[in-house]
């Protein structure tokens, strides 16, 4: 099975994160935080391991939620 890798945006301070977890959704990786305006394609992204003591207990506290770095399309459109 493959990995998940998405953006999370920390919902204090708006930073945001590349985060990979298992089908479990147990973090294996993780990096950031990333420049909003110039997010990586999420497999080019090097998952690293420094920061997920913080990233799991930050997740634990409510404090990230996953973030679509997609455009919104515009209503009428």
């Amino acid at each position: 099975m493959s990995a998940t890798k998405g953006f999370w945006k920390h919902v204090e301070n708006g930073r945001i994160y590349a985060i990979e977890c298992t089908p479990f959704g147990q973090i294996v990786g993780a990096c950031g935080p990333l420049d909003p305006y110039n997010l990586p394609d999420l497999e080019e992204v090097e998952y690293g391991k420094d920061i997920l003591i913080w990233v799991e207990s930050t997740m634990t506290e409510g404090k990230l939620h996953r973030f679509n770095s997609q455009p919104m399309a515009k209503e009428g459109y």
